[in-house]
């Protein structure tokens, strides 16, 4: 799944009060049941997190509106919005039962709670590896073949390489996010920090929305992050929640 801006909201005028309606593609290649796994609807999720930062965003310029924001922060309403599939209020609005409309068992939205933190830490030494082969691939020159930075890499990270294999071949990310793939560890510290400050309490709480919007959907990239963020946050951003997330 993807998101694509096809449109930037923006005012059509300095001069004019009329503002340019964002128009925004939400792509999805998902499984040809009608029944979406947990994980598509995570994905959904997290580009929907995209969608809303074009859609809600009210700036002046073009080119400072949604999405068009630092690159190292810009992953942080997808990763927020991810965790409302999580969520058990939010679980008991749309995860139903597909013939008979019942609401997702209690016991199974516990399992499927506790699965989050399973291997979450692998996860996150992974995201760790691909970030060092970013910065080193479009970093300082390094007179080696890119197979071998990879595997370099892997095994300084204590994770046996097999060799005669090519991951990173497929890894698109590296022709958007050159040298700015840390951004989506950063945006993850952060997005945990505003859900459990402003939604953990209350998932569907209208005041934590609208601050959301306010201080920083609706701003795109026009304000310093680090702004928005304590706005947000009525505070200093802290690495504590995300500890919390991974159950450590």
């Amino acid at each position: 799944a993807a998101h694509f801006t096809i449109l930037s909201g923006c005012m059509e005028a300095l001069d004019d009060a009329t503002f340019q309606l964002p128009v925004v593609a939400l792509v999805c290649n998902l499984s040809d049941s009608s029944i979406m796994s947990h994980s598509e609807v995570k994905t959904v999720f997290h580009e929907f997190g995209h969608v809303l930062h074009s859609l809600l965003s009210r700036t002046t310029f073009q080119h400072l509106s949604g999405t068009r924001a630092a690159l190292d922060f810009v992953e942080t309403p997808s990763h927020l919005i991810e965790n409302f599939v999580w969520d058990r209020n939010f679980l008991n609005k749309f995860a139903r039962h597909h013939q008979t409309g019942d609401v997702m068992p209690e016991e199974l939205q516990n399992q499927l709670i506790r699965s989050r933190s399973q291997f979450k830490s692998i996860n996150v030494q992974n995201q760790i590896l691909y970030s060092r082969l970013d910065q080193a691939l479009f970093g300082k020159p390094i007179p080696k073949e890119t197979t071998e930075i990879f595997a370099e890499l892997y095994q300084d990270s204590n994770v046996p390489y097999a060799a005669g294999t090519h991951w990173h071949t497929r890894f698109g990310h590296l022709v958007t996010y050159g040298a700015g793939y840390y951004g989506y560890l950063y945006a993850n510290v952060f997005s945990s920090d505003i859900w459990r400050e402003q939604f953990a309490p209350n998932s569907l709480s209208r005041d934590a929305g609208e601050r959301l919007w306010s201080e920083m959907l609706g701003k795109g990239g026009s304000k310093d992050p680090s702004e928005m963020l304590k706005s947000v946050l009525g505070r200093e951003p802290s690495v504590e929640s995300y500890f919390k997330s991974m159950a450590l």
